[in-house]
């Protein structure tokens, strides 16, 4: 939940931000995917579109940050996404599997270096998508390397927090490596969270169980993501109290969205 574009106004992103995160605080949602760190590089009906900040590195950086901050702010987990870069892909991953041909240093420097920044300001969740890099993820995308996650997000970024997949039920993925595979792959690859979208897969959490028992899946690995994620949970206090609605939250949340049409002349 971003799709905000800033037009050059730091606080209207900040305001985003706040109301964003108040709004999914208040009706029971702790997580956000959400800023995306992409850098834009095509037209708004590409992969990413309209959900980049920006074609420049720095201003991506600055508003993110800025965002992540403020649903921080508010008790919501952001997700800062699409790690190392979506915005460089002609190609959509939600329908088949794009291929990254820039050499890393040049992705360091570039659509990677927002989520650099943000890590070291404290991000605590990050996706990983779906994207082959030439030379560094052997046949596999990013999300299921564990020589990439290894080496580019735990070593390289020192990161600690929690490490999501994009949506392993994507075409790209789905079409290419099947419907079990790619889970067993994401845990081993070092993924805290696997994501999939839509309804809870009885059938596929049957599948991992198994998968552990096995051993093919191993126990100690889910254990450590199970305390990251507990980690993160205690962070933000999260419980299961009944959440509550009332009239002046909606007028007061009602009266900021206004302000900030009126400031974009919506």
């Amino acid at each position: 939940m971003q799709n905000f574009q800033g037009n050059g106004n730091e606080d209207l992103v900040k305001t985003a931000g706040e109301i964003t995160g108040e709004m999914l605080k208040k009706v029971g949602i702790n997580m956000n995917f959400a800023p995306v760190l992409d850098v834009k590089r095509f037209a708004d009906n590409h992969a990413i579109g309209d959900r980049a900040y920006s074609a420049d590195v720095n201003i991506v950086s600055k508003y993110g940050i800025e965002y992540m901050k403020e649903l921080q702010n508010k008790n919501v987990i952001p997700i800062i996404k699409h790690f190392p870069g979506h915005g460089l892909t002609i190609k959509d991953s939600h329908f088949i599997l794009p291929i990254v041909k820039k050499d890393m240093p040049k992705l360091g420097k570039e659509d990677m270096l927002p989520f650099e920044r943000a890590i070291k300001e404290g991000a605590d969740a990050l996706l990983v998508s779906h994207l082959l890099i030439k030379g560094e993820t052997q046949n596999m995308p990013a999300s299921m390397s564990r020589r990439f996650i290894t080496k580019y997000i735990r070593k390289k970024y020192h990161y600690k927090g929690l490490i999501v997949t994009d949506d392993m039920r994507m075409k790209g993925i789905r079409i290419l490596y099947g419907k079990n595979t790619p889970i067993k792959k994401a845990f081993y690859a070092g993924n805290d969270i696997i994501l999939l979208k839509y309804q809870k897969d009885e059938k596929m959490i049957e599948n991992i169980i198994k998968e552990i028992k096995k051993s093919s899946i191993k126990e100690a690995r889910v254990n450590r993501s199970v305390r990251r994620i507990l980690k993160i949970k205690d962070k933000y206090h999260l419980n299961d109290e009944e959440i509550k609605i009332d009239d002046d939250f909606k007028l007061n949340i009602n009266n900021k969205i206004r302000e900030v049409k009126t400031k974009l002349e919506i």
